[in-house]
């Protein structure tokens, strides 16, 4: 075994085997009022090859199996600006960047640990939000009265 392999297999060990790619989905609000939103992070992001904006990150969750959590891929590209870069088909990018600030939207793409670069493959987006939500009460939930 060359030297160059033994590092290699050190690396990969030593990072979980996690060199592979990662199907991540992150949910959150574009411009979004940290006030309101109560977010797990605040990072910024750019959308292809565009200016920084920011982004208010509700939730990672990890597709993928493997050892790597959402909240490890988030946490560690948190201080890295911009965090995210999401690249990919032009018509799914314009979907990020024409979100309204109370929109959620659920990105969802493949990655590498360590990497910036989300490569882009869905876009959910929900309808505005407009006021506070109605919250169901137990009896009205499971009895519909």
């Amino acid at each position: 075994m060359t030297s160059t392999a033994l590092v290699a297999g050190l690396i990969a060990v030593g990072f979980g085997g996690n060199l592979a790619r990662l199907e991540v989905r992150i949910e959150g609000f574009l411009r979004g009022d940290r006030a309101v939103l109560h977010p797990i992070a605040d990072v910024s992001i750019r959308i292809g090859t565009a200016e920084l904006e920011p982004f208010a990150v509700t939730n990672v969750v990890m597709l993928s199996p493997g050892d790597v959590s959402g909240t490890d891929l988030l946490f560690q590209m948190t201080p890295v600006k911009p965090s995210f870069i999401f690249a990919g088909d032009e018509k799914l990018l314009d979907e990020i960047r024409t979100a309204l600030p109370n929109q959620l939207l659920k990105i969802t793409g493949y990655t590498s640990y360590g990497a910036q670069y989300v490569l882009v493959n869905q876009v959910e987006r929900s309808p505005p939000i407009t006021g506070p939500t109605p919250t169901q009460s137990l009896r009205e939930r499971f009895l519909g009265f």
